[in-house]
């Protein structure tokens, strides 16, 4: 019994040789001129162009080859015997994350009452059915973990959103050896990460102030587990496109949101006002204090200015009291009468002569 598959041997080639030398023969000239050109289409088949912003791989006999080629003209083996892998290593690939995407529409508060029309009103009388609907009622009310992609807060809120990884094939040889289901195994990643971050922190910080941080945190941690994996790739960037709380308690959020925004608003108003009163009032307390300084320096400059002339006065009062008080009574009377505008003296025979002052108009006032 002979083997299912038996070795050709070499008269066994040289048969096939002999043949095919046979045919070629019996053909035309025609016919070889065409058959010429198709081995010679074949051939130069193996020849490929690689573009700017590209390398390739040769895979040849399902060997994958080491060799990288740069952009330029690539000479090869035709199929099946070269197989040519172009990578565009010149630019991002872009990988969307769509497992967390919002479910529904935006909803109202679902315990908020609704207020019955009248005609309601009439048939629930009619019906004596107090237990009417009370509650409005939506689609997708849940979300189903098995369904619907979230992950949690430092807080314990629900958090969703959509997400756009940027990566770079670094290294070729090892992106291609890594598998051909490589872009779920980055997702994954992505989306392990992405999940640490938000964990670590609250969901307003998430949605405001550490919005940057939580893609920046995660583009790091998802490219430490591809080097670490050694995919071959290098993670540009990690995108969030939206970021939000389910549509079913947005509304709610929202309206959380405003009040604080509101009172953050009142007080940055309250510290405004405070701070531009406070200038104001600080300005004028401080005019005020400036002209009771100047006040008071000139009070005390008078001050002093009367008690040096007293006291010069008082000296010379003890040398000659009376060339004093004759002096202090004629300068007092000359300040009196310079003050008025007439003046009538009596007839010296009487006792005591009498003097009758009528001030001036602008003393008069």
């Amino acid at each position: 019994m002979k083997p299912a598959h038996t070795p050709i041997s070499l008269r066994d080639e040289g048969h096939v040789v002999e043949a095919l030398l046979l045919f070629l023969k019996q053909l035309t000239a025609h016919a070889r001129w065409v058959f010429a050109a198709l081995l010679l289409l074949y051939a130069v088949s193996g020849i490929h162009t690689i573009q700017p912003q590209q390398t390739a791989l040769v895979r040849r006999l399902g060997r994958l080859q080491p060799h990288l080629h740069q952009p330029g003209l690539l000479v090869g083996l035709p199929r099946p015997f070269d197989e040519v892998l172009l990578f565009e290593t010149g630019k991002d690939t872009s990988l969307p994350l769509d497992a967390w995407a919002l479910i529904g529409t935006k909803i109202g508060d679902p315990d908020k009452q609704i207020e019955p029309t009248n005609e309601e009103l009439i048939q629930q009388m009619n019906s004596r059915d107090v237990e009417g609907a009370k509650y409005p009622t939506y689609d997708h009310t849940t979300l189903n973990p098995l369904d619907h992609g979230y992950t949690l807060t430092l807080d314990t809120n629900v958090i969703q959103g959509q997400f756009n990884l940027r990566y770079r094939i670094d290294d070729p040889f090892r992106y291609t050896i890594a598998g051909d289901r490589i872009e779920i195994l980055l997702a994954r990643l992505s989306y392990r990460a992405l999940t640490a971050q938000l964990a670590r922190r609250r969901i307003d910080a998430s949605l405001t102030d550490d919005r940057r941080d939580v893609a920046a945190e995660a583009t790091k941690q998802v490219q430490a587990e591809a080097s670490r994996l050694h995919l071959g790739v290098r993670i540009t960037g990690l995108d969030i496109r939206a970021l939000s709380p389910p549509a079913q308690v947005l509304a709610a959020f929202e309206e959380v949101t405003n009040a604080r925004q509101f009172a953050k608003t009142m007080f940055e108003n309250a510290r405004q006002y405070d701070a531009e009163t406070r200038t104001k009032f600080e300005g004028e307390a401080a005019s005020i204090l400036f002209r009771a300084e100047g006040y008071a320096t000139g009070l005390v400059e008078s001050a002093k200015g009367e008690a040096s002339s007293f006291t010069s006065l008082l000296g010379n009062y003890r040398l000659n009291p009376q060339l004093v008080s004759q002096r202090l009574l004629r300068e007092t009377l000359d300040g009196v009468m310079g003050q008025v505008s007439s003046r009538t003296l009596l007839p010296m025979q009487q006792a005591r002569p009498t003097v009758i002052l009528e001030p001036a108009p602008e003393f008069a006032r």
